[in-house]
Order: C-alpha cells, then structure tokens, then sequence
C-alpha cells in the first residue's frame, strides 16, 4: 500500500477531529510517521482550517476550503475561486426578514452573522473562528462595495424554516447554487458542480506529478462521497452514512472519536 499512496486527504469534522474538536495524539503521530503530504478539504473557510494545519506541521501544505469553493496552493495563493454572486443574497434576505434561523455568510476569510446566539457560538467552538456580527444587510453592502462573492451560506434553524427556505430557493436558482443539508437543522449554500474530488484533481495536476490512484482520502458525509469514490483508496469511519460507506474501499469499524484514521494508517501504510 504504502508504494501506491503518495498524499492523504482528509474530511475534517466528523472525520478527523476527536470529541473534543481537536487532534488526537495518536492521530498526530500517525500522521507524522506516515510521511506524506496532507491536504485537508472541507466546508469549513480557510482561517477555520490553518489551526489545524499547524497542528499537524503542514503549514505549507495547499488546502481546499468551501467544499472545493476556494483553493488555495502551497504558496498561500488562491488557485481557483467558485464563488456565487452577492444577489443571491439579497433574495434570501426577503425569506430570512420573516424567519428566526441564522444566517452565516462567508466570502474568501470573511464570516458574517447577524446574531450571537447559540448556533453562532457553537461554530465559534468548533472552528475557532471569530465572526463580524451585523445585520445581514450591512454585509451585503459590504460585500457589493467590495465586488467580493459569496462562498457560502449556512443557515442554522429549524427544520421547518430550512425547508420553506429550499422550497424559496429552489425554484429560482437551482441551477446555480447547490443545497446542502449537512444535517437536518444546518443547511449549506454553495456553488452548484463543485466539490473535493474536483478541486483535489486541479491541485494535483498543478502541484503534483501524479492522479487520484496515489491519494488515500477519509470521510463521513455526503460531500466526500466524490472524494471516496475517485481516490485510489476511499476510507469512510464508522460513523459515515450508508451512501459513503457503500462507495469507499475500506470502512473502519472505528469512529473519528476514536481515532479511526489513526488505526487506518497504522495498519495500511506501516512504517
């Protein structure tokens, strides 16, 4: 195994990080004795995922944030942008004047919020990120003035609410932007037709000499489903839905909580 695979990629939460949101000792040494490159892919932005980064030593490594929205190589650049533009925005905010769920919205490093209430503070524990509290209108005119796009959206509510918001949105851009229910309380707005596998493949072929048959990758969630399937060796934890594990080479009969991807590379990749 350890001749075919040259770099690993890993989902993040869910996948990666312990019960404590943080990196296992165990996970870290395997990581290390590994020896290969490492590039994280998530929903998460950037800034919530360089803590990590350092955590592991690969503060050079390249990243793939938003799902494949914004890829940023070993040089700290951004290599590719999908981004969505600020008027979707501006409709979402007629539905979200007459509900209660909160509206986070991310653009390259920034992240926005209208409230801190406790779905803000639970994301501020889980990324250690800090966000710009403001009305929502004032960040739509921050990112207009700035001609910046939207990476993502994320609407933390009711499962009620989030669903009279799809049925809104649905119709009018359902063929731009792609709605993701992480879970049944969060939904996700991002650029329709990305995701990890297609922003690993433009890393690769701009910083590597090699294809998705030497990547080792990990994960739990619908959005590394992509990933899973076109690597050379998918992994999903035990904690993975049905639809990844059905898809991946290897299901580990351990959970992110339990150091699964730590056990994994002690046993396929040996020192």
């Amino acid at each position: 195994m350890r001749e075919r695979i040259k770099l690993i990629c890993t989902d993040i939460d869910g996948t990666l990080l312990n019960e404590a949101r943080w990196l296992s000792e165990r996970t870290i040494i395997a990581f290390a004795k590994a020896n290969l490159p490492i590039i994280l892919a998530s929903s998460r932005p950037p800034q919530a995922m360089r803590y990590l980064q350092q955590g592991l030593g690969i503060e050079s490594e390249s990243l793939i944030a938003f799902n494949g929205g914004l890829i940023i190589n070993k040089n700290g650049n951004v290599l590719e942008d999908n981004s969505f533009s600020s008027k979707i925005l501006k409709t979402l905010l007629d539905h979200h004047s007459k509900h209660t769920y909160n509206l986070s919205i991310y653009s390259h490093e920034h992240w926005f919020t209208c409230k801190n209430d406790s779905y803000t503070k639970h994301e501020i524990f889980t990324t250690r990120d800090t966000p710009i509290i403001q009305p929502a209108r004032n960040t739509l005119d921050f990112l207009e003035t700035h001609k910046l796009g939207i990476h993502k959206l994320m609407c933390m509510g009711t499962s009620v609410e989030l669903d009279s918001l799809v049925q809104y949105l649905q119709p009018l851009y359902g063929q731009t932007i792609h709605l993701y229910r992480s879970k049944d309380t969060y939904l996700e707005i991002t650029l329709k037709n990305i995701d990890k596998a297609k922003a690993l493949q433009k890393l690769l072929a701009a910083e590597y000499t090699f294809g998705m048959e030497a990547i080792m990758s990990f994960g739990d969630n619908h959005n590394d489903e992509e990933l899973l399937r076109l690597s050379g060796y998918g992994v999903a934890v035990a904690n993975a839905t049905e639809s990844v594990k059905c898809i991946s080479d290897f299901v580990s009969e351990f959970t992110n909580k339990e150091d699964a991807i730590a056990r994994v590379l002690e046993q396929h990749i040996p020192y």
